[in-house]
């Protein structure tokens, strides 16, 4: 009799033990995914900011001070800037609505997929957006009438070009692709703890 009960007993810690090593990787897995939740929550609040300040900043700034001319050069500036922001615009929105596809929920095979989807999909649009930009800042040159080759305009063409030189090495150099790499990173630690 001694020894069934002893067994039983024995079962029921075993029961517990076993409760407790779930609950704890549970509860461990939640701290280890809120680290890439709480950083894909500040690139969506980043990137829905980044959707409603062009529309503030042609609004407010750049409408009011256009001098509209009838002029060829005002109409080509005006297409090269409006195609450009209107096609940076859209991808903007995409990227948000892939972002938004992101759920935590789901097992960290789909996460890992959806993640790796968003980040090829940035790195893409990125590029776009870089190899675009010359055109977007000769519309604006046209219709502010400013004349891009003359002597005046070197210095600050040459400061342009400089600092857009910059900003394509830093975002390629660390803000994509450190921002991607960390959150796999994360994404990797609650594989290995799901897989124990």
């Amino acid at each position: 009799m001694e020894l069934i009960e002893l067994q039983n007993i024995w079962q029921q810690y075993d029961k517990k033990i076993s409760e407790n090593i779930n609950l704890n990787k549970e509860i461990l897995r939640r701290m280890l995914q809120s680290k890439p939740e709480k950083t894909i929550t500040r690139i969506k609040l980043k990137v829905g900011f980044n959707l409603i300040l062009p529309i503030v900043i042609i609004s407010v700034m750049m409408i009011p001070n256009v001098v509209f001319r009838n002029e060829i050069s005002f109409y080509t500036g005006l297409l090269l800037f409006a195609s450009f922001a209107l096609i940076t615009y859209y991808w903007n929105i995409q990227y948000y609505l892939i972002l938004n596809k992101i759920d935590f929920n789901n097992p960290i095979t789909s996460i890992k997929k959806d993640i790796k989807q968003v980040e090829k999909y940035k790195i893409k649009v990125t590029k776009f957006s870089y190899i675009l930009a010359p055109f977007g800042l000769t519309g604006v040159f046209l219709i502010a009438n400013m004349l891009i080759l003359s002597k005046h305009s070197i210095l600050p063409i040459s400061l342009i070009i400089l600092v857009f030189l910059f900003s394509v090495y830093i975002t390629f150099k660390f803000s994509i692709f450190e921002r991607f790499a960390q959150i796999n990173k994360e994404i990797e630690e609650i594989e290995k703890l799901e897989n124990k």
